[in-house]
């Protein structure tokens, strides 16, 4: 009698455990869904600047700039971060 309860509790412990799995699987799709649309929405931005600095970069003018120019010793390093998030 004992052996058929704990085999009872141990079968829907199990039921329990692959729903808590399965759950877990449909939350982790939607979220690698979720970022490979962010990913593609952010496809056409990343394309186009990459053109425009190939387009600079080949043109072969002299721009002159002063964020540009090297500097003899450089203490600091500043970062510019293109981003196509529209809330930064």
């Amino acid at each position: 009698m004992a052996k058929t309860k704990t085999l009872n509790k141990r079968r829907q412990s199990i039921r329990s455990i692959r729903k808590i799995t399965r759950t877990m699987e449909l939350i982790s799709t939607a979220c690698y869904r979720g970022a490979m649309d962010r990913a593609m929405s952010a496809m056409a931005y990343t394309d186009r600047l990459t053109n425009m600095v190939r387009n600079l970069a080949g043109s072969g003018a002299e721009v002159s700039h002063p964020l540009l120019v090297e500097h003899p010793e450089t203490k600091t390093v500043q970062l510019l971060v293109l981003s196509s998030n529209r809330g930064l």
